[in-house]
């Protein structure tokens, strides 16, 4: 008995002592966290331009909005197209998109609208088209009809009469979306609506960008803010015309010429790592050219989708790296984006 007592004791401390040893990788997986926390690091995800066809329908239903709902991340942001351009914007639809967008992550969604959401909803190759104008003030009803519910620390607003330019901050990085779409910006194919009214109310909206991309900066200055992230749908680089676009010359223009002066400029003068992020293009990449000339301090990512690659993207932060402040790669497939757009 006196032995089969003292075998018990080492099984138990045997035990007790793999147990021990059983703890180790979560203590280090604790510590980890913690130091990363410490840092002030952090990831969250972006989606845009999907799905286009039948088949990203069925990956994105069944893989990667799964894969979205599961991980970790703070928040989401959609930089739009959730549709391709030939399928008709009907309020059913757009509904449902919202609906499978807003379930990615309750409440903590960010949407900026894409130019196949409202802009090109009147283009002939459609079954059934739509007034653009129209389009929009249903898809801000549909999406922006109450403000998010956030954390008081996130210091969540928008911008008065359009209430798709969100800003907030996270972990003290500032965040804003601005309603840049392509098809020149709303500027082109304006098929069922008076071509006066809408280009004045493009004229209206490019005011309001600049204004709510200049707060954003000045957000960032008066929270000594270690980034800025700006998010918008279209990718300004690309543009059919040379000139900017003025109060005489308002379709054939460049309409993103003023916006890419003001991001550039106000990212030189904040002298920290700022980093823009949009849809509408591809290939999925990263880089800091602006049409031909480098902006000091300013990051490009063109991020999945439009046929480039069926995927969420997973931004990484690094607030206390400013010579590499992102990191950036694909959340199923782990696909880093190529190096220059």
């Amino acid at each position: 008995m006196r032995y089969l007592s003292m075998f018990k004791d080492i099984m138990t401390e045997g035990r007790r002592f793999v147990s021990i040893f059983a703890l180790f990788p979560i203590f280090f997986l604790l510590l980890s966290i913690h130091t990363v926390n410490a840092e002030g690091g952090f990831s969250f995800l972006v989606l845009s331009d999907v799905p286009y066809t039948a088949k990203e329908d069925f990956t994105l239903r069944q893989t990667i909005v799964p894969a979205v709902q599961k991980d970790d991340t703070p928040f989401v942001i959609h930089l739009g197209d959730m549709k391709n351009s030939k399928i008709p914007c009907t309020e059913e639809l757009l509904a449902g998109r919202r609906d499978q967008i807003f379930s990615l992550h309750p409440g903590r969604v960010f949407y900026t609208p894409g130019d196949n959401d409202w802009t090109d909803c009147d283009r002939t190759q459609i079954n059934y088209r739509y007034s653009e104008l129209n389009r929009l003030d249903l898809l801000r009803r549909l999406f922006y009809g109450k403000p998010l519910k956030l954390p008081k620390e996130w210091a969540y607003g928008r911008q008065s009469l359009y209430p798709e330019n969100m800003r907030w901050i996270h972990n003290g990085v500032v965040f804003a979306t601005v309603h840049l779409v392509a098809t020149n910006n709303g500027r082109e194919e304006i098929l069922l609506d008076d071509v006066d009214l809408a280009l004045t109310l493009v004229d209206a909206r490019d005011r309001a960008n600049i204004l709510w991309l200049e707060k954003a900066f000045e957000t960032a200055r008066n929270t000594n803010a270690p980034a800025i992230i700006i998010a918008t749908q279209a990718d300004v680089t690309k543009f059919k015309y040379p000139s900017k676009c003025t109060i005489l010359r308002r379709q054939k223009c460049d309409a993103f010429a003023t916006f890419k002066t003001s991001l550039k400029a106000l990212s030189a003068a904040y002298r920290k790592p700022v980093l823009f992020i949009h849809g509408d293009t591809n290939p999925y990449c990263l880089d800091k050219d602006f049409g031909g000339s480098r902006a000091p301090n300013l990051w490009r990512f063109n991020s999945t989708g439009d046929y480039a690659l069926v995927d969420a993207a997973k931004i990484s932060v690094h607030p206390k790296k400013p010579a590499d402040p992102f990191t950036f790669t694909s959340l199923v497939q782990n696909i880093v984006p190529a190096e220059g757009c």
